[in-house]
């Protein structure tokens, strides 16, 4: 007799812990989703305004695509007809820029980079243009190439 209660109290021991785990995964379920929540509601704001509140760095910068609006003569206001530049920047081009803003084509010095506006930070569908503005500044040919940033829908 005396087994058989020690098993019964035993078993009801653990019943009642499998009932408080139960619970714990219950809380603790319901707590990550919270959070996730949470993390959820806060990332575009975060976003938001860290974009208004920080330059993009010269990587970020390639995160747009840019197509050409232009190229003029170094020093002057004339614009020529045949541009030597590309007339798109890609991510995936082998583009690289350094901290100091030099442009590098496959490891080549391309130009100087100079990121006049931002691209938009909520571009709209309709428009193709996104409100970026930067030029290339390419000393060996002695040119100026101006870049708009294009939107990616």
């Amino acid at each position: 007799m005396f087994i058989c209660d020690k098993f019964s109290f035993i078993e009801n021991q653990l019943l009642n812990n499998m009932d408080k785990w139960k619970l714990n995964i219950r809380k603790l379920i319901e707590r990550l989703f919270f959070l996730f929540l949470i993390g959820l509601i806060l990332y575009l704001p975060i976003k938001f305004v860290k974009y208004h509140l920080f330059d993009l760095s010269y990587q970020e910068i390639l995160e747009f695509s840019w197509r050409t609006d232009g190229c003029r003569v170094l020093d002057t206001m004339k614009y020529t007809t045949k541009c030597p530049c590309p007339s798109f920047i890609e991510s995936d081009d082998y583009i690289t820029i350094s901290d100091d803003g030099d442009l590098y084509f496959e490891n080549e010095l391309f130009g100087k980079l100079i990121l006049k506006d931002k691209p938009s930070f909520f571009p709209d569908p309709s428009e193709i243009l996104s409100g970026g503005f930067m030029e290339i500044i390419r000393s060996d040919l002695g040119v100026v190439c101006y870049y708009d940033s294009v939107s990616k829908f």
